[in-house]
């Protein structure tokens, strides 16, 4: 969706035209299939608690300083896509787009994506980073919910509030679902809403610094224990209310920081249990002293009054250490060996085997650990090694008198050493050896130069053109880095000719020749469009057209299942041109789609693709009687026409044609049911009391809080729940989370507002 206001003078949406980042303006459609959009929206609106309004232009009139609301795809999803409690009047249009697959967006990956939006006489346009897109977490990254707001400036600003319209949020967050504290506590909250007029916090127990600040002080009861609920209300400029609770748990809120393991050799000296913390809790262990022989826990309880929690020592007693000796390393052939040490880093002594490293091979030396010392033996790999190569270049061509580079002493990889010759030859070739330094472990290295009087600018020299045709321009610089200038300069396209290309001076190159030869061209008479329905016999692609040109096609073969282009490419040698044949797919390929209007349910078929001709509509029910000729069957007034008591499930059948080409398709229906109800009152007034799902088929019904906890489930389900809990119990004003198990074992998914 895009969001935009109207300046101060009425403008019509006839002038509109809009340039999306992604996909083709497609214009503005408002129908029966709008409208029903719009009162499911406003509908939702009032259950929310919203006092504004969607509204379609009359006359296709914004008024001045309007806010509109332009809307991809009317085939866009309500249940998806909410306005919650809409304080405002917003105008809304729709796109002529059937289709809600492919995003005009397109945010994934990087790079600027650019919106302009023309009513003819003002134009307005913006750009955003799509890399800068956020989720709900406010990470950058792109996702379902992201949002960018411009200034009048046309400076974005990046958020996300979720799946819901771009219009302000009704929402408020106390903070955290759970904290911990003591009784008598401070604790200072700070929470945030949206949309609302007003906050108030409560509390059954303790009190606030200011009840009516998002942020406050809460001062937990002195004998407060358990747990106490906080809650957070914010009121809207509509009289609605939404909540948030953090359950604050009365406990020991400090934890004693001992150490929390601890690892001993089997008959070693166990440490004493010390009763009080480093950070000052006191209490006793159990165990209260360590058994050095085998593993146990150790729980640590504070003594009463401290607010502190227990803390558990798991002890691991065992009969070897790991020595820290290093395991492997690399030296030169003679080079000096280090000498192995008998202690370890973590205090291990013992004996090596062998006790001296040989430099002249590879081999394993095996520390093993005297005993008495819970230590288990090491083994250091030792490789020999006679040879590091110096990464130098080791070939080099240069033209003949031209600047010789300087032959560099230290190697890029940190050999240093001298060169033999020290100087490179620019007058003939020859080879330099590199000869490392004495104790750098590395081998000699040869560099090969080559001096030469001639480099072959690399351009073709043969081409073909047809008379008249267009001719290429010279490249003044060959692709192997040659500059210079062509002589002529540019290509005549009516006869043939020579162009020499001479090279600047001073780049050891040669002159070059192209030779250009001019022909006729015949353009191969093939038909270029054909219209086949989808699956029927296609036609064999000749290799020959009606004029005698020879050639292959790409493809070969005709698809009788999509639309495609087909080039048809002469073969070389007969200045012939390539003939596209664009094939096109007559289908009907369609879907049938149940919708309610207006309490109907109507089974309505679109879009209908890639037709021409008149399109006929054909519905026929179980026992093959026509029952519809149009696009759209109303079941309930099919229904309501006869005394017949129907049984469910009812199938119908729909045929369209069109240019000689047809399709069946059918659908099952399992009731007439129409609506999900958004939000129940039950408040006792018999007005919108339960949750009232007869007519849908329900096999199960179950409620979940804003938790995830389950709440209310029932089987058989028709009208039973009137926001209570499993055990009667009734549940405070809230969102709920609902799925809906119907007898086809379709699932329906949602949320449901209880407002008492």
């Amino acid at each position: 969706m895009v969001r935009l206001k109207v300046g101060s003078t009425p403008i019509n949406t006839t002038d509109l035209s809009v340039s999306w980042p992604n996909n083709p303006w497609q214009g503005l459609v408002q129908n029966a299939v709008t409208a029903s959009k719009v009162a499911t929206l406003n509908a939702d609106i009032l259950d929310a608690g919203g006092c504004g309004q969607l509204i379609e232009p009359t006359g296709g009139i914004l008024p001045a300083n309007a806010t509109v609301i332009l809307v991809t795809s009317f085939n866009f999803d309500t249940d998806l896509n909410s306005f919650g409690p809409l304080t405002d009047t917003i105008y809304i249009l729709f796109q002529n787009n059937p289709s809600t697959a492919s995003g005009h967006f397109a945010n994934s990956g990087a790079g600027l994506r650019t919106l302009t939006i023309s009513f003819g006489s003002c134009t307005d346009t913006v750009t955003y980073d799509r890399s800068l897109l956020i989720d709900t977490n406010g990470a950058t990254v792109a996702a379902d919910g992201a949002i960018v707001l411009f200034n009048p400036a046309g400076v974005p600003t990046y958020i996300n509030n979720g799946c819901s319209a771009p219009v302000p949020a009704f929402t408020v967050d106390a903070g955290p679902p759970v904290l911990n504290a003591c009784a008598g506590a401070t604790l200072a909250l700070s929470g945030s809403a949206q949309g609302a007029q007003t906050v108030l916090w409560s509390a059954p127990g303790g009190s606030f610094s200011n009840t009516g600040n998002l942020s406050t002080n809460y001062i937990v009861d002195p004998s407060a224990s358990g747990n106490i609920a906080l809650t957070l209300t914010a009121t809207n400029s509509c009289g609605a209310t939404v909540t948030d609770v953090i359950m604050i748990n009365i406990g020991n809120g400090v934890v004693p920081n001992f150490a929390t393991a601890l690892t001993l050799c089997t008959g070693s000296s166990a440490p004493v249990l010390n009763t009080t913390s480093p950070n000052g809790i006191i209490g006793i262990w159990n165990p209260a002293i360590i058994n050095n022989t085998s593993n146990g826990t150790y729980i640590f309880t504070p003594n009463a009054g401290q607010c502190a929690s227990n803390v558990t020592l798991n002890v691991t007693v065992t009969n070897s250490i790991v020595l820290d000796f290093a395991t492997a390393i690399t030296l030169c052939t003679g080079s000096s060996a280090p000498v192995l040490n008998t202690t370890s880093p973590n205090g291990i002594v013992g004996i090596w085997n062998p006790a001296i490293i040989n430099n002249t091979s590879s081999g394993t030396y095996i520390f093993t650990p005297n005993a008495g010392q819970c230590a288990g033996n090491v083994t250091l790999n030792v490789t020999v090694t006679s040879s590091i190569i110096p990464n130098f270049a080791t070939a080099l061509t240069l033209c003949i008198g031209s600047s010789a580079p300087v032959l560099n002493t230290t190697s890029p990889n940190g050999i240093i050493g001298i060169w033999n010759p020290a100087i490179i030859s620019n007058t003939s070739s020859g080879t330099y050896i590199f000869t490392p330094n004495a104790g750098q472990c590395a081998s000699n290295v040869t560099l090969n130069v080559t001096v030469t009087n001639s480099i072959v600018p690399n351009f073709a020299t043969a081409l073909t053109l047809c008379t008249g045709s267009s001719a290429r321009v010279l490249n003044t610089t060959s692709p192997n880095g040659i500059v210079g200038i062509w002589n002529p300069a540019t290509i005549n396209n009516t006869t043939n000719g020579a162009y020499i290309f001479t090279p600047n001076a001073g780049q050891c190159a040669g002159n070059v020749t192209l030779n250009v030869t001019v022909t006729n061209s015949i353009v191969p008479d093939f038909a270029t469009a054909i219209t086949l329905c989808t699956g029927s016999s296609a036609p064999v692609l000749n290799t020959t057209s009606p004029n005698g040109i020879v050639g292959i096609w790409n493809p070969s073969v005709i698809s009788n299942t999509s639309n495609g282009a087909y080039i048809f490419t002469p073969n070389s040698g007969q200045c012939a041109a390539n003939v596209t044949l664009s094939v096109a797919i007559q289908s009907l390929s369609f879907e049938i789609v149940q919708d309610c209007n207006g309490g109907d349910l109507l089974l309505q078929t679109f879009p209908v693709l890639q037709q021409s001709g008149d399109i006929t509509y054909e519905w026929t029910n179980d026992l093959g009687n026509i029952v519809g000729n149009d696009s759209v069957l109303n079941v309930t007034d099919l229904l309501d026409s006869t005394t017949i008591s129907e049984v469910f499930p009812l199938s119908y059948q729909l045929t369209i044609a069109s240019g000689g080409c047809s399709e069946t398709k059918s659908t099952k229906i399992y009731g007439i049911f129409c609506g999900i109800p958004k939000g129940i009152s039950p408040n006792g007034d018999n007005k919108n009391d339960a949750f009232d799902l007869t007519g849908l088929g329900v096999k199960e019904l179950s409620i979940y809080n804003r938790y995830g906890t389950k709440v209310y489930g029932r089987t058989d389900y028709t009208n039973q729940w009137s926001g209570q809990t499993d055990n009667g119990n009734e549940l405070p004003d809230a969102t709920y989370y609902y799925v809906i198990t119907i007898n086809t074992n379709d699932i329906k998914t949602g949320w449901v507002y209880i407002n008492r």
